[in-house]
Parts: structure tokens; sequence; C-alpha cells
């Protein structure tokens, strides 16, 4: 005997079908208000599967993008939330698909788009790059190897035509957009120690799997030869050797003491008193107040036959610091006026006068009429800088940043400081142990000569 369905009553069914459609139209709102909360992402209809590193990362990116914008002077102004919030969701958007090297490069690339020199990304521990033992100088005629490692030391004092498939020229101008800067002379500073990174050469093609890239050198007058060389590991200590040490070239006095802060050497045939002022702090060892009395208790005890009729003083490996060591300096200066009248005095600066060394330089420029010679500075007059910073939570990668903005000139914004007489360096001057820019100051008589550009 068939079964018969049990009678279903018209209002229980009414209930049950607004019971339905209640619970489908919860349902639909909860879904809506997810969406809302959670945008999609821009460049892919599919949602980003993150991994424990990608999340590490983005952990790292959203620490970056809130902190970065909150502590940096003007940041509105250098970097537009629009866009800047848009290249982090970008960059948080790639993270599966990018090396962690690659995301280092592309948060330097995004970095470098305020065109402030102080302001960087240091990756550190694991992130750092790895370098090749080589290093390189962009001279007047071209970028002329100056160290090697022992491997690569016959390569010492030529001029590289090609890293990889690409000319020195053409890399210079791709990493560009990846650098911190804001003139030519200071991305001539850089980037040399910049391109020769694996990390650099992988992110543009010009890398084996190992690592490894061939180098093109030509000689002076002779034909190109080839050279593959490899990175150095992380934790290899090699020591690179000079040009002037593997071609046994003559050192100029400027060279003579680079590890040292600040010194000075009385030349008795010149009459000639050279003080080289590389860095803006004061050594442990002995204040920069100190070195500075030292200084001018030999100057005012000085003898007929060590008379000092001109002053030269570098500060073209002075890449900054504390602007107010120079202070004792300058105030000596002002007290003698036989050391600092005009023609008297004379001050070096190049692509590595940075921060508080150009400032140094503005003030002898400015203070006490000082004649600059050399090359434009690395850093312009007018500057963003008091640095500080702070560190990615997961990679560690410090983030420096600036505070305060500097105008020493008024009615301009020059991209650097330019020297009143400009000497161009050449791969002739290395080789034959010259230094132009001193022999300039040395010879440079005022007012007999005129000066090459008007202040």
């Amino acid at each position: 005997m068939a079964e018969t369905l049990p009678k279903v009553r018209p209002w229980l069914m009414t209930v049950t079908v607004l019971f339905v459609l209640a619970d489908v139209a919860l349902g639909t709102y909860a879904a809506l208000k997810r969406t809302r909360r959670q945008p999609p992402r821009q460049g892919s209809a599919r949602p980003v599967a993150y991994g424990p590193r990608e999340q590490r990362w983005r952990e790292d990116l959203e620490f970056f993008a809130q902190k970065f914008p909150s502590v940096q002077v003007d940041s509105a102004k250098l970097y537009p939330p629009a866009k800047f919030h848009d290249d982090v969701a970008k960059l948080e958007h790639d993270l599966p698909r990018l090396s962690d090297s690659e995301i280092v490069l592309r948060l330097m690339r995004l970095v470098a788009t305020g065109r402030m020199a102080h302001t960087t990304v240091d990756p550190a521990g694991p992130l750092e790059f790895h370098s090749y033992p080589l290093k390189f100088f962009w001279y007047s005629d071209g970028p002329v190897l100056t160290k090697a490692g022992e491997e690569y030391k016959s390569a010492l004092g030529t001029r590289i035509v090609r890293i990889g498939l690409m000319t020195p020229e053409e890399l210079e101008s791709a990493v560009e957009p990846y650098l911190s800067h804001e003139n030519t002379p200071l991305l001539h500073e850089l980037s040399p120690g910049f391109m020769l990174n694996r990390e650099v050469a992988e992110h543009f093609g010009l890398a084996d799997k190992d690592g490894s890239v061939e180098f093109t050198f030509a000689r002076p007058n002779t034909e190109q030869f080839r050279l593959r060389v490899a990175p150095i590991s992380s934790d290899a200590d090699e020591q690179l050797i000079s040009v002037d040490a593997a071609l046994h070239l003559s050192r100029p006095l400027s060279r003579k003491h680079p590890q040292d802060w600040y010194w000075y050497e009385y030349l008795a045939d010149a009459h000639l008193l050279y003080i080289q002022y590389n860095r803006c702090r004061n050594n442990p060892k002995k204040s920069f107040k100190r070195f500075v009395q030292a200084l001018f208790r030999f100057v005012d005890g000085r003898k007929i036959s060590r008379r000092v009729d001109r002053v030269i003083v570098d500060l073209r490996f002075n890449t900054g610091g504390d602007s107010g060591v120079i202070d004792p300096l300058i105030e000596g200066f002002h007290k003698r006026s036989q050391l600092s009248d005009k023609g008297r005095l004379y001050v070096l600066i190049g692509r590595g006068t940075f921060s508080s060394g150009m400032m140094a330089a503005v003030r002898f420029h400015q203070d006490l009429d000082a004649i600059l010679i050399g090359e434009g500075s690395g850093s312009p007059p007018n500057e963003y800088g008091e640095v500080e910073s702070f560190i990615l939570p997961n990679s560690r990668i410090q983030i420096e940043y600036t505070t305060k903005f500097f105008r020493l000139v008024e009615d301009s914004d020059p991209p650097t400081l330019e020297p009143d007489l400009s000497v161009q360096l050449s791969m002739a001057d290395l080789l034959s142990g010259r230094d132009q820019v001193f022999e300039t100051a040395l010879k440079y008589r005022w007012p007999r000569d005129q000066l090459a550009a008007p202040r």
C-alpha cells in the first residue's frame, strides 16, 4: 500500500518561506559588508595567496606605509599620498612573484622618488647585497677600474667597456631611479658601488646562474679583453688591491692618510699649509678642537723659514656628520687675516663633498671668501637633513628619513655647490699619479688669473 504524504497546512508553509528569505538576505548583507572591508586588489581578478615569507614582508610594508609618512618631513609634498599608497599596494600585490632582493630594490625605488639624498633604504644581514671584488671611478674620459681582488688585478687602471651586455653608461642610467640622489655628481659617486652587486646584475639580466658577470676592459691604445667576475660570498673578507699599488704609481698628497679623520701637512718649498678634513666628527682619540689648537700653534709659532703664504683645505672626501664641528677652524681663520685674505685660502670640493661637508664648503666660501676648486658637490646647498631612522620589524631593513630642510642659498635652488674653478679628472691623471685639483689650487694666482666661473 502506497504511503501518503502528510498534509501541509498553508500557514506553516508561508512561515517557512519567510524564514528562508530572511536567512538569504542576512547572508547577502554579510557578504557585501566583507567585500566593502576588503577591496579587490588591482591587477588581478583572483585573490593573492600569501605564504609565511610573503606575510612577513606584508607586515613590514604595512608598518612602513604607516610609519614613513608620519616621520618624514614634508612627506605629503615629497611623496603624494595617493601615489605613495598605490606604490606600496602594488608592491604588496607582487610579493609572491618577487625574490627578497627584488623586493628591496622596489622599496629603494619607491623611497628614491622623493629625490632626497639622505632618505634611503639600507638592507642588512641576510638581505645585504653581494658585491663583485671590483671598484671603479667615473673619470671625464670614462669609468676606470681602481681596485680589484687578486684574481682580477690585471685589469687595474683599464677602462670598463661593458658590464655583461650593457655599457657602464647604460647601466648607470638604468639604476638611477633606485638611488636616492639630488644631482649628477652624487649619482656618479654612488652608482659604482651599486652597479657592482650580484642582485643588481641579476635584476637587469646581466649575470649568469652562478651570479658571475663578464666584464669587458680596454687598455689605452690596445685591444679589449674580457674577464668573468664572480661575486664575493657574504662571509668573505677579501682585501682589494689598489691601482697605485699594482702599477707602482706615485701617490698624491691627498691620498697620504685616507683613514684619518683630519690631518695637516706643511710644504716648505711652496710655503703651503695643507689641511684635509674628512669627517665632521670628533675623533675619540683627538677632538677636532684640540686638532685645530695644535694646528694654529704651529702656524702662530712659525719662523721665517716656514712662513705660510697659501692654505688649502681639502673637503673632497668629507661625507658629512655634525656641521658644528668645523666652528673652531672657521673662527681661527677669521682671527688670522694673513691666512684668509682673498687669494690665500683655497677649498677643494668634489662629488664626495656631501651634507655637512658641503655646508663647511659654503661657510668657507661665504664667510671667508675662499676660492672653491674641483667638481660640483654631491649635495645641493638647499637640502633635507637631520637624519633619523627606523627598522622594519621582520626584514630588519633600516629606513633613513630626514626631519629638517636647510636653506643656505636664499635666492635660488642650485642642484650643486659649483666650484669657482672647475677641474675635470681624467684617466691620464690617475695613471700618472697626479692630482690636478690640488695642482690647480697650488698654481692659481689671484687676481692675476681670471676665475673660470663667476661666483
